[in-house]
């Protein structure tokens, strides 16, 4: 038929049933959904082929028309139907494939669940506790933010002692100072602890002698960050008050610490020392983990190395704690956390410790 002539009710016959035939043949040789649904558009779409032979509907003569247009509608059913059935068979065909592709071994092991691990220094902590737990201390602690009359009078050390000078206080700040760009520090004479020392006083005035406590805790102190010094580090200290406590006592429980942490061959030794919380003071060394006492330079060639300080418990503390120490004695030891973590796993940088590198994190799963 010429563009010229009008179509004919015989004429649409032929093309409707053209069309269905020819959608037929390339319905069978569509390879994926994709290209079914676009045959579906060339074929049934607002311009698709059935629309375009449909368009000659006005012209056939009017007693034909219904006929014409119900073959119109069993046709465009049948394509319908044939697309939907041929889609079908498609999506059944690639689900199986990528079945086939991806196919789990149901006998394979599961994966390892991730859970996470101490800190090497909570880890060290956690040590601590059941070593000393083992010989009948337990925990005692007390608030960060203190007052200076428990961090240091309390301790020994009134407003004009010389020794306040060896702790570089951060104060917290008076209400409202801050905020007036005039900061000056509380007037009730609140800080941040700078040891954990005043806990010791809390557990005296909580408990009775005989007392065996440990006081693990973080600590503050406006200090510049460095290979081994922090603002912001961690103390464990342990108070023993009792009727006859003496310095053999202590220097037999730290040497029982030393070995259980650091090996049975371990040497240690007292040297005097001062604090003003105690009398009289010791500090406490171990032979040197890194040469085993020859020298080097990371015991500055002395084979020692100072991990804790320690001593008797100065009768002014005891008073301060609500004991009489004409009838009980004490002594107390205090030490670094940080700084044991670090000689334990031979750690050069503190700062290794503070920041959140998992890569080196890792090294310590088990936290030993």
């Amino acid at each position: 038929m010429t563009p010229d002539q009008q179509p004919t009710a015989d004429s649409l016959r032929s093309q409707l049933e053209a069309l269905r035939l020819s959608a037929s043949e390339r319905l069978a040789a569509a390879a994926d959904a994709d290209g079914v649904e676009a045959l579906r558009s060339a074929l049934l779409g607002r311009s698709g082929e059935l629309t375009v032979v449909l368009r000659g509907l006005g012209g056939v003569d009017a007693a034909e028309r219904p006929k014409i247009g119900q073959l119109a509608n069993a046709v465009r059913e049948e394509l319908e139907a044939a697309i939907s059935a041929r889609l079908e068979v498609l999506r059944g065909s690639e689900l199986e494939a990528r079945l086939a592709n991806e196919t789990i071994d149901m006998t394979a092991p599961g994966r390892e669940v991730r859970i996470g691990h101490l800190h090497p220094t909570m880890s060290v902590e956690r040590d601590l506790r059941e070593f000393f737990h083992a010989f009948g201390f337990e925990v005692f602690e007390g608030p960060e933010i203190e007052t200076e009359a428990m961090n240091f009078e309390a301790l020994n050390m009134p407003p004009d002692h010389p020794a306040r000078d060896l702790w570089d206080t951060l104060y917290v700040a008076e209400p409202g100072s801050v905020d007036a760009g005039e900061p000056r520090p509380a007037e009730d004479g609140t800080i941040l602890r700078t040891h954990t020392s005043p806990v010791q006083i809390r557990a005296m005035h909580a408990l009775r002698p005989p007392i065996r406590v440990i006081t693990p805790g973080r600590c503050f102190r406006y200090e510049a960050v460095d290979a081994s010094h922090n603002f912001e580090f961690f103390q464990v200290e342990g108070l023993v008050v009792d009727h006859a406590t003496s310095l053999a006592d202590l220097k037999g429980m730290l040497e029982e610490f030393a070995r259980a942490f650091y090996g049975e061959g371990t040497r240690t030794r007292f040297r005097p020392g001062y604090y003003p919380f105690t009398e009289p003071s010791a500090a406490f060394d171990i032979s040197c983990l890194v040469c085993g006492g020859s020298g080097c330079a990371a015991c500055g060639r002395s084979g020692w190395m100072t991990i804790l300080g320690a001593g008797m418990v100065h009768p002014a503390v005891l008073r301060a704690g609500g004991i009489d120490p004409d009838e009980y004695q004490g002594y107390a030891f205090g030490m670094g956390l940080d700084r044991i973590t670090l000689l334990r796993h031979a750690i050069p940088d503190l700062r290794l410790l503070m920041g959140a590198d998992l890569r080196f994190l890792s090294q310590f799963p088990a936290g030993r």
